[in-house]
């Protein structure tokens, strides 16, 4: 039987050359990242592939996970679908596992955090954005490859989880990238809007890092708490209409494009509002 993946903090951190650690240090990061608890996940879930495994971790989390407006959902899912993200890393779970399911494959662009969990390498997209010059060419002709076929491509536009912005939990602004993507492969743009939050405690602290100046993002080390928190949460996913890729306005600045596809995304978030009201 074939070995079954394990991840070690000390490993990752060693490996991107910031270690070693004070081993007290080390017990102390993997309590914060659940290293226990996901190895456990991966012995016994790590047979299983994509969207089998996504399946898996759902039902271990005991998560429920639906689309609302599924009809609005393009019968050919050569698009690109552009979400928010407000979880950081299970939020990119559920939307690939009921794309997925829906299309029968799907390719979506995530962080490394989740590109580490080799069951799901054959449908997540790596970001490479510092360091190896290998890895970065690797990344971007994988990415390339997802593009050119007919497979559906998931993508965060703003590159990181939410943040406490002005009082509200949103997005940083969306990078323009998807909208090159969507006309150079022409593939229209499919908003969604994932209705979920982090905790309080979680935005806190990033708020506080970012008056402290503190350059470093170790945030992103809470992550898997969020996620182990989100036990038998119940998460929507709101479908806007499609976008042709037609319809771009190549004279008009991307970015601006960028920020008003953004904005239909949280008008969607007001939509499933009223449709909630009694």
């Amino acid at each position: 039987m074939k070995k079954s993946q394990q991840i070690y903090v000390s490993e990752i951190i060693e490996g991107s050359g910031k270690g070693p650690l004070p081993r007290f240090v080390y017990r102390l990061l993997e309590k914060i990242t659940h290293q226990e608890e996901i190895n456990y996940i991966l012995r016994t879930y790590g047979h299983l592939k994509g969207v089998e495994f996504m399946g898996a971790l759902i039902g271990y989390f005991n998560i429920k996970a639906d689309f609302v407006f599924p009809e609005r959902l393009p019968e050919n899912g050569r698009c690109i679908f552009v979400c928010n993200h407000p979880l950081g890393s299970l939020d990119g779970i559920c939307v690939s596992y009921l794309l997925g399911k829906h299309y029968g494959d799907i390719r979506y662009v995530v962080n490394d955090l989740l590109y580490r969990l080799k069951p799901l390498r054959n449908i997540f997209l790596p970001v490479v954005l510092s360091g190896d010059e290998k890895k970065r060419r690797k990344a971007v002709e994988i990415l390339k490859k997802a593009m050119r076929s007919d497979v559906p491509v998931g993508v965060f536009p703003a590159g990181a989880c939410s943040r406490k912005i002005n009082g509200k939990i949103q997005d940083l602004p969306w990078r323009k990238t998807f909208l090159k993507q969507a006309i150079q492969y022409e593939r229209d743009i499919v908003p969604l809007h994932f209705v979920g939050f982090n905790s309080p405690k979680f935005y806190n602290a990033e708020l506080i890092r970012r008056k402290m100046g503190i350059k470093n993002n170790y945030i992103s080390l809470f992550l898997p708490d969020q996620m182990f928190r989100s036990k038998e949460a119940d998460y929507k996913i709101v479908v806007g209409n499609p976008i042709p890729w037609q319809s771009i306005d190549r004279t008009k600045h991307l970015e601006n494009t960028a920020r008003d596809i953004r904005q239909i995304c949280y008008d969607l978030q007001e939509e499933y509002g009223k449709l909630c009201l009694p």
